[in-house]
Protein backbone atom coordinates (compact mmCIF):
# COMPACT_ATOMS: atom_id res chain seq x y z
CA UNK A 1 0.00 0.00 0.00
CA UNK A 2 2.82 2.28 0.69
CA UNK A 3 4.47 1.55 -2.29
CA UNK A 4 1.38 2.45 -4.41
CA UNK A 5 1.03 5.57 -2.21
CA UNK A 6 4.86 6.82 -2.91
CA UNK A 7 4.13 5.84 -6.47
CA UNK A 8 0.94 8.28 -6.85
CA UNK A 9 3.02 10.87 -4.70
CA UNK A 10 5.16 11.27 -7.36
CA UNK A 11 3.72 10.84 -10.70
CA UNK A 12 1.67 13.90 -8.97
CA UNK A 13 4.76 15.50 -8.27
CA UNK A 14 5.72 15.01 -11.65
CA UNK A 15 3.04 16.11 -13.53
CA UNK A 16 3.04 19.08 -11.38
CA UNK A 17 6.29 19.68 -12.36
CA UNK A 18 5.72 19.35 -16.09
CA UNK A 19 3.02 21.59 -15.84
CA UNK A 20 5.81 24.53 -13.86
CA UNK A 21 7.98 23.87 -17.04
CA UNK A 22 5.24 24.23 -19.57
CA UNK A 23 3.82 27.63 -18.35
CA UNK A 24 7.47 29.09 -18.17
CA UNK A 25 8.20 28.15 -22.06
CA UNK A 26 5.24 29.47 -23.06
CA UNK A 27 5.59 32.37 -21.42
CA UNK A 28 9.27 33.00 -22.64
CA UNK A 29 8.04 32.69 -25.98
CA UNK A 30 5.16 34.94 -25.45
CA UNK A 31 7.41 37.41 -24.28
CA UNK A 32 9.95 36.98 -27.17
CA UNK A 33 7.14 37.13 -29.96
CA UNK A 34 6.03 40.67 -28.11
CA UNK A 35 9.69 42.10 -28.09
CA UNK A 36 10.05 41.00 -31.59
CA UNK A 37 6.53 43.07 -32.48
CA UNK A 38 7.22 46.02 -30.31
CA UNK A 39 10.83 46.44 -32.30
CA UNK A 40 9.37 45.80 -36.08
CA UNK A 41 7.03 48.38 -35.02
CA UNK A 42 9.25 50.62 -33.70
CA UNK A 43 11.43 50.11 -36.58
CA UNK A 44 8.50 50.77 -39.03
CA UNK A 45 7.96 54.14 -37.08
CA UNK A 46 11.36 54.82 -37.55
CA UNK A 47 11.54 55.06 -40.77
CA UNK A 48 8.00 57.03 -41.37
CA UNK A 49 9.32 60.55 -40.52
CA UNK A 50 7.21 61.95 -38.02
CA UNK A 51 4.37 64.19 -39.63
CA UNK A 52 4.38 62.77 -42.92
CA UNK A 53 1.39 61.52 -44.57
CA UNK A 54 2.07 58.63 -47.18
CA UNK A 55 -1.57 59.38 -49.01
CA UNK A 56 -0.28 63.08 -49.66
CA UNK A 57 3.23 62.23 -50.14
CA UNK A 58 2.89 59.45 -52.67
CA UNK A 59 1.10 59.88 -56.07
CA UNK A 60 1.47 58.06 -59.29
CA UNK A 61 3.72 56.55 -58.01
CA UNK A 62 5.93 59.62 -56.94
CA UNK A 63 7.60 60.47 -53.76
CA UNK A 64 6.90 63.92 -52.10
CA UNK A 65 4.34 65.09 -54.79
CA UNK A 66 0.95 66.40 -53.08
CA UNK A 67 -2.26 65.43 -54.85
CA UNK A 68 -3.42 68.71 -53.69
CA UNK A 69 -0.90 71.00 -55.64
CA UNK A 70 -2.85 72.24 -58.98
CA UNK A 71 -1.17 73.97 -61.62
CA UNK A 72 -2.38 77.54 -61.91
CA UNK A 73 -2.02 81.07 -63.61
CA UNK A 74 -2.24 84.15 -62.28
CA UNK A 75 -3.84 86.62 -64.88
CA UNK A 76 -4.03 90.25 -64.22
CA UNK A 77 -7.69 91.74 -65.56
CA UNK A 78 -8.97 95.43 -65.33
CA UNK A 79 -10.55 97.93 -67.44
CA UNK A 80 -14.01 97.43 -67.80
CA UNK A 81 -14.64 94.98 -66.06
CA UNK A 82 -16.89 94.47 -62.59
CA UNK A 83 -14.10 93.60 -60.68
CA UNK A 84 -10.22 94.35 -61.13
CA UNK A 85 -7.33 92.68 -59.94
CA UNK A 86 -4.79 89.16 -60.31
CA UNK A 87 -7.45 85.82 -60.58
CA UNK A 88 -5.97 82.57 -60.39
CA UNK A 89 -6.89 80.03 -63.11
CA UNK A 90 -6.22 76.56 -63.77
CA UNK A 91 -3.82 76.20 -66.86
CA UNK A 92 -6.47 75.29 -69.88
CA UNK A 93 -8.18 78.34 -69.51
CA UNK A 94 -9.46 80.65 -71.67
CA UNK A 95 -9.84 84.59 -71.84
CA UNK A 96 -13.65 84.32 -70.91
CA UNK A 97 -12.95 82.41 -67.75
CA UNK A 98 -10.61 85.46 -66.53
CA UNK A 99 -13.33 87.34 -67.52
CA UNK A 100 -16.20 85.58 -65.71
CA UNK A 101 -13.61 85.68 -62.63
CA UNK A 102 -13.28 89.54 -62.91
CA UNK A 103 -17.50 89.73 -62.63
CA UNK A 104 -17.88 90.17 -66.43
CA UNK A 105 -18.16 93.31 -68.68
CA UNK A 106 -19.00 96.42 -67.69
CA UNK A 107 -22.20 98.22 -69.76
CA UNK A 108 -19.34 100.08 -71.69
CA UNK A 109 -16.54 97.45 -72.02
CA UNK A 110 -16.19 96.35 -76.12
CA UNK A 111 -16.90 92.76 -75.39
CA UNK A 112 -15.13 92.28 -79.05
CA UNK A 113 -12.22 93.65 -78.39
CA UNK A 114 -10.73 90.21 -76.87
CA UNK A 115 -11.21 86.67 -78.43
CA UNK A 116 -12.79 85.40 -75.52
CA UNK A 117 -11.96 81.83 -76.40
CA UNK A 118 -7.79 82.74 -76.49
CA UNK A 119 -5.56 80.32 -73.61
CA UNK A 120 -4.66 82.21 -71.16
CA UNK A 121 -0.62 82.14 -69.65
CA UNK A 122 0.68 82.48 -66.67
CA UNK A 123 1.53 86.56 -65.67
CA UNK A 124 -0.34 87.78 -68.72
CA UNK A 125 -2.52 91.28 -68.41
CA UNK A 126 -5.69 91.62 -70.02
CA UNK A 127 -6.64 95.10 -70.23
CA UNK A 128 -10.55 95.68 -71.46
CA UNK A 129 -11.08 98.57 -73.50
CA UNK A 130 -14.49 101.28 -73.73
CA UNK A 131 -16.09 100.70 -76.75
CA UNK A 132 -14.46 102.97 -79.27
CA UNK A 133 -11.52 103.73 -76.85
CA UNK A 134 -8.61 104.27 -78.66
CA UNK A 135 -6.25 101.48 -76.49
CA UNK A 136 -2.51 102.82 -75.59
CA UNK A 137 0.21 100.97 -76.77
CA UNK A 138 1.57 99.32 -73.61
CA UNK A 139 -1.86 98.07 -73.14
CA UNK A 140 -2.68 96.55 -76.42
CA UNK A 141 0.91 95.02 -76.47
CA UNK A 142 -0.09 92.64 -74.15
CA UNK A 143 -3.40 91.68 -76.48
CA UNK A 144 -1.34 91.45 -79.02
CA UNK A 145 1.13 88.87 -78.64
CA UNK A 146 0.56 85.15 -77.61
CA UNK A 147 2.54 82.71 -75.28
CA UNK A 148 4.63 82.18 -77.82
CA UNK A 149 5.45 85.40 -78.91
CA UNK A 150 3.51 86.07 -81.73
CA UNK A 151 1.67 88.78 -83.25
CA UNK A 152 -2.24 88.17 -83.32
CA UNK A 153 -3.12 90.09 -86.58
CA UNK A 154 -6.69 91.06 -84.54
CA UNK A 155 -4.88 93.23 -82.13
CA UNK A 156 -1.74 94.53 -83.91
CA UNK A 157 -0.95 97.98 -84.06
CA UNK A 158 0.54 99.54 -87.25
CA UNK A 159 3.78 100.02 -84.95
CA UNK A 160 3.85 96.69 -84.38
CA UNK A 161 2.83 95.19 -87.85
CA UNK A 162 5.90 97.59 -88.78
CA UNK A 163 8.31 95.08 -87.24
CA UNK A 164 7.18 91.99 -89.10
CA UNK A 165 9.79 91.47 -92.06
CA UNK A 166 9.09 93.19 -95.20
CA UNK A 167 6.25 94.96 -93.69
CA UNK A 168 6.56 98.98 -93.98
CA UNK A 169 4.30 101.46 -92.75
CA UNK A 170 1.81 101.38 -96.28
CA UNK A 171 1.27 97.37 -95.98
CA UNK A 172 1.13 97.62 -92.47
CA UNK A 173 -2.04 100.45 -93.32
CA UNK A 174 -3.32 98.03 -95.90
CA UNK A 175 -3.33 95.16 -93.46
CA UNK A 176 -5.61 97.53 -90.85
CA UNK A 177 -8.23 98.77 -93.24
CA UNK A 178 -8.08 94.98 -94.26
CA UNK A 179 -9.24 93.51 -91.00
CA UNK A 180 -11.12 96.97 -90.38
CA UNK A 181 -13.16 95.66 -93.92
CA UNK A 182 -13.67 92.06 -92.56
CA UNK A 183 -14.57 92.84 -89.16
CA UNK A 184 -11.27 90.42 -87.73
CA UNK A 185 -8.96 87.35 -89.10
CA UNK A 186 -9.90 84.26 -88.84
CA UNK A 187 -7.17 82.45 -90.39
CA UNK A 188 -3.75 83.98 -90.92
CA UNK A 189 -4.16 82.70 -94.35
CA UNK A 190 -6.29 85.79 -94.87
CA UNK A 191 -3.32 87.80 -94.85
CA UNK A 192 -2.88 87.14 -98.75
CA UNK A 193 -5.60 88.62 -99.35
CA UNK A 194 -4.02 92.26 -98.86
CA UNK A 195 -2.10 93.38 -101.42
CA UNK A 196 1.66 93.45 -101.58
CA UNK A 197 1.38 90.40 -99.60
CA UNK A 198 2.41 87.76 -101.96
CA UNK A 199 3.72 83.72 -100.95
CA UNK A 200 7.29 84.88 -100.37
CA UNK A 201 6.47 87.36 -97.36
CA UNK A 202 4.08 85.36 -96.49
CA UNK A 203 6.86 82.82 -95.70
CA UNK A 204 9.50 84.94 -93.87
CA UNK A 205 6.64 85.87 -91.63
CA UNK A 206 4.44 82.47 -91.39
CA UNK A 207 5.32 81.60 -87.71
CA UNK A 208 5.89 85.15 -86.46
CA UNK A 209 2.11 85.61 -86.78
CA UNK A 210 -1.14 84.18 -85.38
CA UNK A 211 -4.78 84.45 -84.64
CA UNK A 212 -6.68 84.46 -81.70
Amino acid sequence: MKKKLIIYAGAAALAVLCGFVYAYRANSEDSIYHGQTEKQQKGEEEKIPSGTDNTDAVQDGQIGISRNEAEEYGVFVCGQVQKEGVCFLEKGSRVSDAISEAGGFTEEADTTYWNLAAYVYDGQRIYVPKIGEAVPLELASDNAYDAFGRLDLNAATLEQLMELPGIGEKRAADILRYRESIGRFEDIEQLMNVSGIKTSLMQGIRDKICVR
